[in-house]
């Protein structure tokens, strides 16, 4: 029977989908020692954000054929490994964009308001707080969008047209899709964190963006400006962002996504109270966490009954090496 393993447990909607036609394992932990003992004889892997498949497991899987993740990332496979071996790598571009989007809006409008400090004010018997005039106003305020994907381009619309922002976008892609809306473009990081008031990125984690957000680029943000980051923590030089906070050359940051995830209980922004904290969870509403379980498990069905899968990120790969 084929067998189709679980880095980590997924949402039972998914799981009804694979049950009753595949033999499904699930890894008791996501260390890449237990994955390499359980992938031995497994036909396809369904893998969540939080786990690698590096090349040691693909080694180590003679009989894997699709490796199916629960979102649009795929900076967690050595996709190359992948496609060595003729195994398709497949993703969910869009399968989360509303709740990162939403979840970006929600850490740029805590940020605004002040709603951790104007919390912990009521709590502590500070009402003198309301008085403080810490917060402000969205409307007018620029925009910085790093990346104008799919999650990039829905939070400059529902920024822009719900919020009243000014969009200052950074994308050397797709900026020829934007002609018609009221955005501007520039060419320049280095503009684009000068003048922003908030910045948040939206770019993937892959070579070409790994620290791309230098300490330069971070000092060089306005004293009132805030920094938000539900992309990849990779992408940021975080000690550089760390003592920017500290030092409070920003207002603030707001952070889904860490270079090292779970944070060190010893990371200095666990202690900062410029900075708002979530735990790599903008994609984990409970519509989206159904919808990715789901759309994975279809993609390993899909591949199992002879149809090709609707989103393969490795495709061109395959094809020009004549392994699809």
């Amino acid at each position: 029977m084929i067998k189709v393993l679980l880095s980590e447990e997924i949402h039972p909607e998914g799981k009804k989908i694979l049950e009753g036609r595949f033999e499904v394992l699930a890894a008791p932990d996501r260390s890449e020692q237990t994955l390499i003992s359980m992938v031995k004889d497994v036909d396809a892997i369904i893998l969540r954000t939080t786990s690698k498949i590096t090349r040691k497991v693909i080694e180590n899987a003679p009989k894997l054929k699709i490796i199916s993740r629960t979102g649009a990332g795929v900076d967690n496979v050595d996709v190359e490994a992948a496609t060595e071996r003729g195994i398709l790598v497949c993703n969910l571009p869009a399968v989360n964009n509303i709740s990162v989007c939403e979840h970006t809006i929600a850490l740029i409008m805590h940020l605004a308001k002040q709603l951790s400090f104007m919390d912990k004010a009521v709590r502590t018997g500070n009402w003198k707080a309301r008085n403080s005039n810490v917060s402000i106003e969205l409307e007018g305020k620029v925009l910085g969008i790093v990346g104008m994907g799919n999650i990039g381009a829905l939070v400059a619309k529902k920024c822009h047209d719900g919020l009243g922002m000014k969009i200052l976008a950074y994308d050397p892609y797709v900026k020829e899709k934007f002609e018609d809306y009221d955005y501007e473009f520039t060419d320049s990081l280095e503009r684009l964190f000068k003048e922003a008031d908030f910045i948040t990125l939206h770019s993937p984690e892959t070579p070409e963006t790994k620290g791309m957000i230098t300490r330069e680029l971070i000092y060089s943000m306005k004293p009132t400006a805030y920094l938000i980051n539900a992309a990849r923590g990779g992408i940021v030089d975080e000690q550089a962002l760390i003592d920017a906070l500290k030092e409070n050359r920003i207002a603030g940051a707001g952070l889904d996504v860490f270079q090292q995830e779970p944070p060190s209980c010893d990371n200095e922004l666990l202690r900062l109270d410029n900075v708002i904290l979530t735990p790599h969870s903008a994609a984990l509403t409970k519509e989206a966490t159904i919808r990715m379980a789901v759309e994975a498990a279809k993609a390993v069905v899909d591949y199992f009954e002879g149809r090709q899968p609707k989103y393969i990120f490795n495709i061109n790969e395959l094809k020009n090496r004549g392994l699809m």
